[in-house]
């Protein structure tokens, strides 16, 4: 039963919008303007009066990190957001701190997570101390930190146990996220506050590019920044199928090719394939494009199932499973027929299934990513094709639904996703991980052609893009940060973040994206995004500052 459930990307389904507020900021000053400002020319802005004396006097630089921005007012409080907090002027409520207090983003960092297990409350234990106001422990480092450094008129309650989060040790508080990173900072337990007021401000600071799009999917950016976005569709008017989860799927060419320049948004490619529920969900159409020379796009069009399935569809149907070329001039050809190789080779001997995801250009061949094959193949300007890797499956806990005994394990299969090549020149590949979709036990694979592929990083999320950045760092998107099954509970929220060349990840973002499903550089540092990706027609494109 749990077979082909992997290559569906399952819950492609959700529409869920996520409304951010972002309250325009006016100037203002907190008390104290016996304190000069203090200019910081790492990030540009600086801090003042009141809140300069309590970054000065509760741990600055160390603590809080630098400014990320000016005083604003939010709802009606003088705010300023900094790396690791956000600084709150109330007057006359805490004059032991300039009355000055640290914002609960905390709190609303982690809003909507109490069903996941780390945040529900628990017994006292008897090598911590118990907090019965939320219910939870704090041990270890992070005890004597929270106890040394402030305590709950600092950083609040907590409001989870601590857990292994991308491979750090974190634990939520109502005011911060502390971090355990041994060796960093001893002269504090090793403790630091996560960056958790950068990750909120970029958050709450996401510009709209784009809306209305169709289940968008990849995305390319031009040297120009003009951007290219691969839209699955909505499927159509038939002919109906069985699905690859039961359910009916119809058939339609309202997959697209959108191109997005300054305030113009226009459908450069049109008439290609799409499969989707009658109300536009379950979408399988073009998944990613990619830019070849003198304007040449090619395209990869999702199948999701055995090839086999399109004798049953109209002739415009023939192209899914396939790779396109499409010219300037909007002439369509089929340069690679991914599907059909599938069904001639099957390389993980799992049987045919072809879903063709992800596209790199790569000098003079183009390396694709089949997730319903669990493969990446390699194609020439003359559309040969091989396979350059086989992905393994992996065992992953069984979720209590299934009634299995305590401890059971089944198999899940890797359903890679993204591809990027690393100055290394090895490839670097993404996987979101078939049923039952285990959170933190998606891998990130680097793949040298004509050896097996080698783990290079674990303990990621349903990982559904990668990008690399000038400085060697690759960006890792996951669309969802607690597992598409968490999802089905309203958990839909994905992730960013950077891994470094040394294997240290760091947060971009762990709150505002909804179901994201691709993102590209843009040519000025910022991050391009699909948001809202599985919602038929009302997704976006959005930019994230970094």
């Amino acid at each position: 039963m749990f077979e082909r459930l992997t290559h569906r990307l399952l819950l492609f389904t959700l529409a869920v919008l996520l409304a951010v507020t972002l309250v325009s900021p006016r100037v203002t000053n907190a008390a104290n303007d016996t304190i000069p400002c203090r200019e910081f020319p790492e990030t540009g802005y600086q801090i003042c009066h009141g809140f300069l004396a309590f970054w000065n006097d509760f741990g600055g630089l160390p603590i809080f990190g630098y400014p990320m921005s000016n005083e604003m007012t939010e709802e009606g409080t003088v705010v300023q957001y900094f790396e690791r907090a956000r600084f709150e002027w109330h007057p006359n409520a805490a004059p032991s701190q300039h009355d000055i207090l640290l914002g609960r983003i905390g709190a609303e960092y982690s809003a909507g997570w109490s069903s996941l297990p780390a945040f529900q409350p628990t017994e006292p234990r008897s090598d911590a101390r118990f907090f019965p106001a939320t219910g939870h422990n704090v041990s270890g480092a992070f005890q004597s930190f929270w106890e040394e450094s402030g305590g709950v008129s600092l950083f609040g309650y907590p409001l989870s146990e601590a857990f292994l989060d991308h491979g750090i040790t974190v634990q939520y508080f109502e005011r911060a996220r502390f971090e355990l990173h041994p060796g960093a900072a001893p002269e504090r337990q090793d403790v630091m506050l996560g960056l958790l007021g950068a990750e909120l401000l970029r958050a709450r600071s996401l510009e709209t590019l784009a809306s209305s799009l169709h289940n968008p999917r990849g995305i390319a950016v031009a040297s120009d920044g003009t951007i290219y976005v691969a839209e699955a569709g909505n499927g159509g008017s038939g002919p109906c199928l069985a699905g690859p989860e039961g359910n009916q799927i119809c058939f339609g060419t309202s997959g697209a090719v959108v191109r997005i320049a300054g305030s113009s948004v226009e459908r450069i490619v049109t008439g290609l394939p799409s499969l989707a529920a009658p109300d536009g969900s379950f979408a399988l159409g073009p998944q990613d494009v990619a830019l070849g020379i003198d304007g040449t796009l090619y395209v990869t069009v999702g199948l999701g199932a055995d090839p086999a399935m399109r004798a049953e569809l109209p002739s415009d149907g023939q192209y899914l499973g396939q790779l396109l070329r499409i010219t300037p001039d909007g002439d369509i050809t089929p340069l690679a027929d991914l599907a059909a190789y599938e069904t001639a080779n099957d390389p993980d001997g799992l049987g045919p299934d072809s879903n063709p995801f992800a596209l790199l250009v790569d000098g003079d061949q183009l390396i694709v990513v089949d997730a319903g094959a669990n493969t990446l193949l390699a194609v020439t300007a003359s559309g040969e094709i091989s396979t350059l890797a086989v992905f393994p499956t992996l065992m992953a806990p069984a979720p209590p639904f299934l009634n299995l005994p305590p401890g059971t394990e089944i198999p899940a299969q890797p359903v890679p996703t993204s591809i990027v090549k690393g100055a290394d020149e090895a490839y670097y590949v993404s996987e979101l991980t078939g049923f039952p979709f285990p959170a933190g036990r998606a891998r990130l694979w680097r793949v040298i052609p004509g050896q097996a592929p080698e783990i290079a990083a674990t303990g990621f999320t349903n990982m559904i893009d990668l990008a690399t950045d000038p400085h060697g760092n690759l960006i890792v998107l996951e669309i969802t940060a607690h597992g598409l099954l968490a999802a089905q509970e309203g958990l839909v929220e994905g992730a960013l973040g950077e891994l470094a060349p040394d294997g240290t990840y760091t947060p971009l973002l762990l709150t505002g994206l909804v179901m994201p499903t691709a993102f590209a550089f843009a040519p000025d540092g910022s991050l391009i995004v699909t948001q809202n990706s599985t919602s038929g027609n009302d997704a976006q494109l959005v930019r994230v500052r970094r």
